[in-house]
């Protein structure tokens, strides 16, 4: 007798009679409280050690042959798209795993090398020690899997600290592209022969960082960078743009844009140590070496052919410096860090406390409330309120500089207190602490290289380009030295004031730094009308918002803002326009240069930045396709910035080793270098540090004055450098 509503030839059809029985044998096998996952080639049952024998040794049987997996995966399955997309590349993938077979994959490999381009493409994929567990599939009420994935972030599978190298992939032109895994992997990652070839490797910080660190832990007198190496990411950043936040510089749209490919990325966060791999990792973990390999010649044309070279190798050439500043991490001084934290929260009681005296209300504690509070003090002048600004989906905003223009009404202050001691504990507080790694005991930040579109830096977990330095300077007291070693830094003098003197010919401006004067001082003085010694440190902190915010191109209204959200420096709309009026005539050609610029660029469609990096006016999808004035004005300042900061790091960390330095670099952070050295090698590597950073500023701002440009300080925490 058939099921209800089932055609008689689903119990006559062999295939289909077992497809039947792996449905039973979940569904028995859940009702035991079993949890299944898909894990590389194979499915791990969790709890199967529960299960009556008879069925476990069932599930096993169809688990071997492929069934069990078929019926997890189902229709969705990712493997069938990756070796979809891997046979339409027509190179065969290889599985090596033996030493063996590892030998004979390196002269294929050394063979298609001198057949082809000379250089061969590379990729990893990392398994993490640590983390949370991979989800199980999920199922229907009636045991069916569940079209619904459960997400899992591979966050720690990001850290070589702690994950490991699970895979190797090399390609380099041949029929077959080669997956190393196993003894074969230990061979080929630690090898000199690796280190000698010309690899092309997308991301290829990424890479160098597991890969100094894995040949490190495996030999440890070995810690090198790889050799010769190109990097299709910065390449690609060159040549499309970063985007927002450097997702134009991913591999799968590089691969899009110049190869036409649509490459799938589904199994990149996949179990890559299983016991097995599946087809579709396989050709997945072969694909991107392959993409990445066929990506560089074009590449390379393209950067040659736009004058974008000198750009690449300067952002290409930063790498294995910045690899290994992110390895050696910052170390954290976690009571000092508890004190700071409790004295935030301490103050954030406070400024509620005062909140509440003055209102007679609950203090806000979400942005719905600010709103609410908003509406509340403006109610007695509707058009005040209706001018306010809005979020894109039309509520209030909320944001700090905009409720700092409510200076004039009471309770704006401790409404200003509250949001910035929340967010200080949000961004710094425990969230923040809990990055530091459990296994060295210290922060491991990662830096983008170039990954704005200027080419300053971006970084990220935790991000150190945005430590509360103005609004909780006494944050850097908590980065210490370990015992025994001392900290270095070096922070360049008012860099961006001194690129826009430089790039725009203001010869009053120039005349600031060769005379060896303060601008911040300065600007005080035709400001306001005192003297030098009258200026006050308040003063000060409006002069460095007016400065800073002058050669961005911001107007009165922004400035108004920025000297607050960034200086706590209060200012009003007259104020802010008086001071940019007096400052622009004081340094008119700085003013002239700007507009000039401004014109240049929107003419021929770009912005064109330091030694060849640009900004296309197609890539600001933001604006459409328009160029805007403050990006005009700011994106050349700080991007020839780029440049210094790039030649420096890359320079000191050279510098260091030759000189044998027991240490090296901790932190970049704009405009600053932080070593973490020996005591005993202290001096040294203070002199190679200043010295290093000075020569890089001569080389990138040819015959600009030098005077007081950079000073090196040693400490025993960030602060005591400063």
């Amino acid at each position: 007798m058939r099921g209800r509503g089932l055609p008689l030839f689903e119990y006559t059809n062999p295939v289909l009679r077992e497809w039947s029985r792996v449905s039973k044998a979940v569904r028995e096998a859940s009702a035991l409280g079993a949890k299944f996952r898909i894990a590389g080639g194979t499915v791990a049952i969790n709890g199967d050690g529960t299960l009556p024998p008879a069925l476990r040794g069932e599930l096993v049987e169809l688990s071997n042959r492929g069934l069990l997996r078929a019926f997890l995966t189902g229709g969705d399955d990712p493997d069938i798209a990756a070796v979809a997309f891997a046979d339409r590349l027509g190179v065969e993938r290889v599985l090596v795993e033996t030493r063996t077979d590892a030998r004979r994959a390196i002269r294929q490999l050394l063979h298609d090398i001198h057949g082809y381009d000379g250089h061969i493409g590379l990729d990893i994929e990392t398994a993490p020690r640590l983390g949370a567990p991979r989800p199980t599939v999920q199922f229907t009420k009636d045991t069916i899997p569940s079209e619904r994935k459960v997400a899992w972030e591979n966050k720690e599978g990001l850290s070589p600290y702690h994950a490991d190298i699970a895979t190797l992939q090399l390609y380099a032109g041949g029929k077959c592209a080669y997956l190393f895994r196993g003894e074969a992997l230990k061979i080929v990652i630690g090898s000199h022969w690796l280190r000698r070839q010309h690899l092309v490797i997308h991301n290829a910080g990424f890479e160098t960082a597991f890969i100094q660190h894995h040949s490190q832990y495996r030999r440890p007198a070995f810690r090198r960078s790889l050799g010769r190496f190109e990097c299709t990411q910065q390449a690609a950043g060159l040549l499309r743009g970063v985007g927002f936040a450097g997702e134009r510089r991913k591999l799968e749209i590089a691969a899009k844009d110049f190869l036409g490919l649509d490459v799938p990325k589904e199994l990149q966060t996949s179990d890559w140590d299983a016991p097995v791999l599946s087809q579709g990792q396989i050709a997945y973990a072969c694909t991107d070496a392959i993409s990445t390999w066929r990506l560089w010649p074009l590449m390379k044309a393209e950067l040659r052919a736009k004058g974008r070279g000198d750009a690449y190798e300067l952002q290409r050439g930063a790498i294995p410096a910045v690899a290994d500043t992110e390895l050696r991490g910052l170390g954290i001084d976690r009571q000092a860090h508890a004190a700071i934290t409790r004295r935030w929260a301490e103050e954030l009681a406070e400024a509620r406390h005062a909140y509440q005296e003055l209102t007679d209300e609950a203090p806000p504690s979400k942005d719905a409330d600010v709103r609410a509070w908003i509406t509340h003090v403006l109610a007695q002048d509707p058009g005040r309120l209706a001018r306010w600004p809005r979020t894109p989906t039309g509520l209030l905003s909320t944001r700090t500089e905009h409720i700092q223009r409510l200076a004039d009404i009471d309770s704006a202050r401790p409404v200003l207190a509250i949001k910035a001691k929340e967010q200080l504990l949000q961004n710094f507080g425990a969230e923040w602490i809990a990055k530091v790694s459990p296994i060295t005991g210290r922060l491991h930040c990662h830096y983008n290289i170039a990954g704005t579109k200027s080419g300053r830096f971006s970084a990220n977990n935790p991000n150190l380009q945005q430590l509360p330095g103005q609004k909780a300077p006494e944050f850097k007291h908590c980065i210490i030295a370990d015992p025994g070693n001392l900290l270095v830094g070096c922070d360049y003098n008012q860099i961006e004031m001194q690129a826009a003197a430089w790039l725009y010919g203001d010869h009053a401006l120039t005349a600031v730094y060769a005379e060896g004067r303060d601008l911040h001082t300065e600007a005080v003085t035709f400001i306001v009308g005192v003297r030098r010694d009258q200026v006050t440190p308040e003063q000060r902190q409006k002069a460095k918002a007016l400065n800073f915010g002058a050669i961005f191109g911001i107007g009165a209204a922004s400035l108004q803002a920025y000297a607050f959200a960034n200086y706590g420096a209060e200012m009003t709309l007259q104020e802010a326009q008086n001071a940019l009026d007096r400052f622009f005539n004081t340094y008119r050609q700085l003013k002239r240069g700007l507009r000039r610029n401004y014109d240049i660029c929107k003419a021929r469609g770009y912005i064109e930045i330091g030694c060849g990096r640009i900004i296309e006016a197609a890539w600001e999808t933001e604006t459409g396709g328009a160029l805007r004035y403050t990006l005009c004005a700011n994106a050349p300042v700080q991007g020839i910035c780029a440049d210094a900061i790039l030649r420096a790091i890359t320079r000191t960390h050279t510098r260091l080793k030759k000189a044998g330095i027991r240490g090296g670099l901790v932190a970049c952070v704009h405009d600053e270098l932080l070593l973490e050295v020996h005591e005993a090698d202290a001096e040294a590597a203070r002199d190679i540090l200043q010295k290093t950073m000075i020569d890089a500023f001569i080389e990138t701002f040819p015959d600009a004055p030098t005077n007081g440009v950079a000073k090196a300080k040693i400490g025993r925490t960030w602060a005591e450098v400063k």
